[in-house]
């Protein structure tokens, strides 16, 4: 008997029994399914996390002060520069500010910084036209991509050398103030895509300029600290914290990420052990389905043994049945975990938004695109198969050693 005859027969005999057949069937694809649908969105959430971070440079560190005990200033910088492992500091003024571009008002955080350092922290950033500010200009801009356009439409607002004004609210005791000021345009940065530092919706002014605008002296909103490489972060991080204890935050984007992505690891760990598991009952369920299959056969087993066919014929028949129902359901459940998947990134687009550190404009949604490995797939569907077999095998063994002339006579 060749394997086309093999394989004629044992669907002939599933299809006799479509409803048992359906029913274990569905098993291994619920078990199949939950597998890749979890390792598609796992994919997928790495994925994302890893685009969110990497606009950012991953050998920087963030300090900002805690309280008033502190002053972050060029001396608190020359200090830290000095630890080993720092290539280089970078101080910055922070500010969440009303930005007015052709009429049309817009909150924005404009950060006042050394312009030429800048590619330091997000290595990805480049100019859709114009430079960087000098740190000497007091009056140039630079417009992060969704700044410069407009609200209801992909169309850039503005263009070299325009005029753009800047108005924040500040306390003097206890009255409100209002500073404002004019800047020109130096340069529209190109589309980031970032999310958790919101790049495209900042605006960057010179050091000199946010001194003059924000009125704090020789003060900073905080700096960051560029390693020599990502290796250093950790040693640089606990020098610090040694250093000035629980007068700054110190954090860095890249322990942010590896946290949240250990978190989302273990949960995706607990969640395919619950897959297995229904694999497994699948697996108890093929067990049943032919162990029942054999009773309801006897008869008909004995008649294919006077007939000629040997242990291994009928082994290899039932057997067959276990691979059609692994087949079928690691197919259809590849094919439906991926569309479950989908689902669940189309969930949360719509449905979840995160707020980032940085105030104001800095909400962005979900962009969860699942990744699915052709490996990962082709071995869960092998699993599937496998998995069958062995639950198939001692229903199998069981009919190929049935005695001919008993299973004859068996009513």
């Amino acid at each position: 008997m060749n394997v086309f005859q093999l394989f004629n027969l044992s669907f002939e005999a599933l299809r006799e029994r479509r409803l048992r057949t359906g029913l274990t069937t569905l098993m291994v694809v619920m078990g199949a399914s939950l597998i890749v649908a979890l390792n598609g969105t796992g994919n997928g959430f790495t994925n994302l996390v890893n685009t969110q971070f990497s606009s950012l440079g991953a050998n920087i560190l963030i300090v900002s002060p805690r309280g008033e005990n502190i002053d972050i200033d060029t001396a608190l910088a020359n200090q830290i520069k000095k630890i080993e492992g720092v290539s280089d500091v970078i101080l910055y003024f922070q500010q969440i500010s009303a930005i007015t571009i052709r009429g049309e008002a817009q909150t924005s955080i404009i950060i006042g910084t050394e312009q030429d350092k800048l590619p330091l922290l997000f290595p990805t950033m480049s100019f859709e036209e114009g430079t960087f500010v000098s740190d000497t200009d007091s009056v140039g801009i630079v417009l992060g991509n969704e700044v410069a356009r407009s609200s209801d439409s992909a169309q850039t607002l503005m263009s070299l050398g325009q005029t753009v004004n800047v108005r924040y609210q500040t306390y003097e005791g206890q009255k409100i103030v209002t500073a404002q000021r004019s800047f020109v345009v130096r340069g529209v940065l190109k589309y980031l895509g970032s999310g958790i530092v919101p790049v495209d919706q900042m605006v960057f002014i010179s050091t000199s300029a946010a001194k003059n605008l924000f009125k704090r002296g020789s003060n900073y909103d905080g700096l960051y600290v560029v390693t020599d490489s990502p290796d250093q972060n950790k040693a640089v991080l606990d020098t610090i914290r040694d250093r000035y204890g629980n007068d700054v935050v110190v954090f860095s984007p890249q322990q942010i990420s590896d946290m949240i992505q250990q978190i989302t690891s273990n949960i995706y760990l607990f969640i395919n052990i619950v897959a297995m598991v229904s694999l497994l009952v699948a697996s108890v369920g093929i067990i049943t389905t032919l162990q029942t299959s054999v009773m309801e056969r006897i008869k008909e087993i004995g008649l294919l043994k006077a007939l000629g066919f040997n242990r291994t014929v009928i082994l290899q028949l039932f057997l067959c049945e276990a691979m059609i129902i692994g087949m079928l359901g690691g197919t259809i459940g590849i094919f439906l975990g991926m569309g479950l998947s989908q689902a669940v990134s189309i969930l949360l687009a719509r449905t979840l938004n995160i707020d980032t550190m940085f105030g104001a404009r800095s909400q962005f949604s979900l962009q969860l695109v699942p990744a699915f490995s052709p490996v990962f797939l082709f071995q869960t569907w092998v699993l599937c198969i496998t998995l069958s077999m062995a639950s198939g095998f001692y229903p199998s063994w069981r009919a190929s050693r049935l005695d001919p002339v008993v299973a004859l006579r068996n009513e």
